[in-house]
């Protein structure tokens, strides 16, 4: 699991395990393979393995979000 607080975006990348993204602060968009969704806290996302993801804060408040991760990522 990681704690993560973003201040811009996580640029498109993929993993070799599935992510689960549980957002618990501030508001964006997470981009999940072709789609786009907004995010704000309460909002769960599962990303399956291999498919690229990314996230975007919106505005100036951080977005912070736990990934957790079903297997051992390469860190």
């Amino acid at each position: 699991m990681r704690y993560v607080e973003l201040t811009g975006i996580v640029t498109p990348h993929t993993h070799d395990v599935e992510e689960t993204i549980f957002y618990i602060e501030g508001k964006g968009s997470a981009r999940v393979g072709e789609k786009e969704v907004n995010v704000k806290p309460g909002t769960m996302i599962v990303i399956p393995p291999g498919v690229v993801h990314s996230s975007i804060r919106e505005g100036f408040e951080p977005l912070r979000y736990l990934a957790i991760f079903v297997g051992n990522p390469d860190l």
